[in-house]
């Protein structure tokens, strides 16, 4: 348990470029979806998924999750990026609950409403860029964050089939 009274290096993150030794370890959710989605797609198929994640890449890189909020979360009639927003659902709490670890209080609150925002608006890389640089006393290890990102991507994954995913871009693209 870390002590209530560590010492944070708060500071307005502002455009986050993401450090290398965090980004590292951080799988980039654009990537993962799309090598997941374009697998037995046709390549015409293929690239127009990847056009739509990459498209909505935030300037640092990586992929923001504010980009999926007007896609929704049900229905394949509305693209397969709806699979996108399904995958990456549970990832504010999963990085909130890693960046503020042993905290409690405004200092918890403070970090968790930061990395919510960093992101929703730069992606998870810059999120946990900022975290790590506010708590530099505190062992925030990247890597078990990538892996509960990955694990969860893998669960909310889990009960789509290729063909929805197929189907999705076919609707798509009526």
């Amino acid at each position: 348990m870390v002590d209530s009274t560590e010492e944070l290096l708060l500071f307005e993150p502002g455009a986050m470029t993401p450090a290398p030794h965090v980004a590292e370890h951080i799988p980039d959710a654009g990537a993962y979806f799309v090598d997941w989605a374009t697998r037995g797609l046709p390549a015409d198929r293929a690239r127009e998924i990847e056009s739509a994640v990459n498209g909505r890449r935030n300037q640092n890189g990586w992929f923001p999750l504010e980009t999926l909020d007007s896609i929704g979360s049900r229905g394949s009639w509305r693209g397969p990026l709806t699979y996108l927003a399904q995958m990456t659902a549970d990832d504010p709490r999963i990085l909130q609950e890693w960046a503020v670890d042993g905290l409690s209080g405004d200092q918890a609150s403070r970090i968790e409403a930061t990395v919510d925002h960093l992101l929703h608006q730069q992606g998870h890389a810059a999120a946990a860029t900022w975290a790590v640089a506010v708590r530099p006393r505190t062992f925030l290890d990247a890597e078990i964050l990538g892996d509960r990102l990955l694990a969860a991507w893998e669960y909310n994954l889990g009960s789509i089939r290729s063909k929805d995913v197929a189907k999705a871009v076919r609707r798509w693209n009526r």
